[in-house]
């Protein structure tokens, strides 16, 4: 049998009210010619079963059951066994555009591309929206090509994040999921995730890595994959100990960053992803002090914690956040200036 055009691969956890939203707009993909690679994560709920299901009644699918270790490494599981000339990636709770991978196949297969990016849709908004409301996002206006070593380290900064005119904290998403990689590059660079219980922002880690070892990358317009807004999923739970999981994960992007480009150009990028970094965690921080009613006083020692963190300090000390978008650069005048009431009353207005 030969191999497919694109290997799909979607690790599912605890995700039964999610499932067959996510894995019929895969079986519906316009490209046909595909493989669909569910790797079950040790779910506790009817996923495991909903998996062998779809399984019976479509070929193109194939099941991986595994103990539950995270997202990373489900990943890492399905590029172990898939066959795809190309690899996508998506999760469980989210779902495609019927063409998304016709378009991006298309796309890489015309230009000789290694690696597509495309845009997204927010549906229900993002962390801050309240549900129904839709954002899209497309990072491209036109077709753009990224070929070279010049080229493609500018790609990687637009990763990392953006200056600090830019709307968006990242120039081109921080996410997987929205792009089409070239499954020859994983395999020959021996590319795996890491576990987002070990380091955050593990997509983010896998595409400056993998971005460091091709010579051409293309950027379309348009949003083709749909992120829901959970409150659950990982990237937006609260977890006490993010921000130090934060200092380690800049340590290594800067590590990932270093040998190919000098300081005084990716630095400027890496500020604007701490800075929206710190900017996040605030948020969650007031966010779930709210929801559980903890005191201020408490919620105050958190927010100091982030804000006065030497890296912190260090990072809006020479940060022209007055160059920012305007709610941002507010933002960013009260952690520096440590005015921890005006960033509670931003969160929970907007939160409104």
């Amino acid at each position: 049998m030969a191999e497919p055009k694109v290997s799909i691969i979607v690790p599912v956890y605890n995700c039964e009210d999610f499932f067959v939203r996510c894995v019929d707009s895969l079986i519906n993909q316009t490209l046909e010619d595909i493989e669909i690679i569910l790797v079950d994560d040790g779910s506790t709920d009817s996923t495991p079963l909903l998996c062998d299901k779809a399984k019976e009644k479509d070929n193109r699918i194939k099941v991986i059951h595994k103990e539950n270790e995270g997202a990373g490494k489900a990943r890492n599981a399905g590029l172990e066994i898939a066959e795809g000339e190309y690899i996508g990636f998506v999760d469980s709770d989210d779902f495609t555009e019927p063409d998304m991978y016709q378009v991006l196949y298309e796309k890489a297969t015309l230009n000789s591309s290694q690696l597509v990016i495309s845009g997204i849709r927010y549906v229900d908004g993002n962390v801050f929206s309240k549900a129904g409301e839709t954002e899209v996002l497309s990072y491209f206006d036109e077709d753009t090509h990224f070929e070279g070593k010049e080229e493609i380290n500018k790609l990687r900064l637009g990763f990392a994040g953006s200056l600090p005119n830019e709307k968006e904290d990242s120039r081109y998403g921080t996410s997987v999921w929205k792009n089409l990689f070239k499954r020859d590059v994983i395999l020959t660079n021996s590319l795996k995730f890491e576990s987002e219980r070990e380091m955050l922002s593990e997509d983010l880690l896998f595409l400056l890595d993998y971005a460091g070892c091709i010579n051409k990358a293309t950027g379309i317009p348009g949003a083709f994959y749909n992120y829901i807004r959970n409150p659950q999923s990982i990237s937006k739970s609260y977890r006490e100990n993010r921000f130090s999981k934060g200092l380690v994960f800049i340590e290594e992007a800067e590590k990932r960053l270093k040998n190919s480009i000098e300081y005084k150009d990716y630095i400027i990028y890496l500020n604007r992803y701490w800075q929206s970094f710190c900017r996040f965690v605030c948020s969650q921080e007031i966010l779930y002090a709210r929801d559980n009613k903890i005191p201020y006083k408490k919620l105050r020692e958190r927010l100091k914690m982030i804000c006065e963190n030497p890296k912190t300090v260090s990072v809006l000390k020479s940060y022209p956040f007055y160059r920012l978008p305007l709610k941002q650069a507010i933002f960013a005048f009260a952690m520096k200036f440590k005015l921890y009431y005006l960033q509670v009353k931003m969160v929970v207005l907007r939160a409104k």
